[in-house]
C-alpha cells in the first residue's frame, strides 16, 4: 500500500476520535432522562413562570422535538415559546439532524480505515486511536478549564459559532431561560467534557495496548 494512503487513512482515525466521542456524548445527553436528573438535583433554580409539572412537561417535549420525536406542529402547539424561540429550537433541531449525518459518514470512514490499516498488521491504526486520544484529551481538558473559570464566555463563544447572529440571545423570563437555566448548561457542559476524556482515555489505553501488542 502506498505510504501516502497509509498516512491518510491514519489521520482520518486520528482527526475523527474527537467528533465521534463528543457527538455520542451529545446524543446521549441530549434526552429527557438527562434534563429529568438535573432537575432533581437539590438548588437547581426554580422557574418563575412554570409549575415543576408544567416546566418538566414543556421542557421535556421540546428535547423530544429536537432530537426529532415530535412533529413541528406537535411542538409548536405547547404554546410555550414566542417566535424568535421557535426558530432557535428548529436551528437546533437541523444542526443534531446534520451532526448525525456528518457522524455516519464519519463512524464508516473510521470503521474502514482502521480495517484496512489493521489488516496490515502494523502499528499505524493503534498509534492512530492513541493519537486520537491525545488530541482529545488536550483539546477537552483545555475545554473543560476554560468553560469552569468562564462559563459564560465558553456559552457565548459556542453559540455564536453554531448560530447566525444573536438568534440565540433570549431574557431570563422567556421559555428556554426557565425550563433550561444557565445552570443546567454548566453541568451539561462539563459532564460532557468530562465523559469525553474518560472515553479517550479508554480508547488511548486500546490503541497503546494494540500498538504494544504488534510490536511483541
Amino acid at each position: 500500500m502506498p505510504r501516502p494512503l497509509i498516512t491518510l487513512l491514519a489521520l482520518i482515525i486520528t482527526l475523527s476520535v474527537p467528533p465521534l466521542l463528543i457527538l455520542a456524548n451529545v446524543y446521549a445527553l441530549a434526552s429527557p432522562a438527562w434534563l429529568t436528573f438535573q432537575y432533581n438535583q437539590p438548588g437547581f433554580p426554580a422557574s418563575v413562570r412554570f409549575s415543576d409539572a408544567e416546566r418538566r412537561y414543556n421542557a421535556t417535549e421540546s428535547i423530544e422535538y429536537v432530537i426529532g420525536n415530535r412533529t413541528y406542529e406537535q411542538f409548536k402547539a405547547l404554546n410555550v415559546y414566542d417566535d424568535r424561540e421557535l426558530k432557535h429550537m428548529v436551528d437546533v433541531r437541523v444542526l443534531i439532524e446534520q451532526t448525525r449525518v456528518f457522524y455516519a459518514l464519519d463512524a464508516i470512514l473510521v470503521i474502514i480505515a482502521i480495517s484496512v490499516l489493521a489488516g496490515r498488521a502494523t502499528v499505524h491504526a493503534p498509534r492512530a486511536m492513541l493519537n486520537g486520544a491525545i488530541l482529545t484529551i488536550a483539546f477537552f481538558a483545555a475545554a473543560g478549564i476554560f468553560a469552569a473559570v468562564g462559563f459564560q464566555t465558553f456559552f457565548t463563544l459556542f453559540h455564536r459559532l453554531f448560530f447566525e447572529g444573536e438568534t440565540w440571545l433570549f431574557n431570563y423570563t422567556d421559555s428556554l431561560i426557565q425550563f433550561y437555566p444557565l445552570p443546567f448548561w454548566f453541568a451539561t457542559s462539563l459532564t460532557l467534557i468530562i465523559a469525553t476524556i474518560g472515553e479517550a482515555i479508554i480508547v488511548g489505553a486500546i490503541g497503546w495496548w494494540w500498538q504494544r501488542k504488534i510490536k511483541t
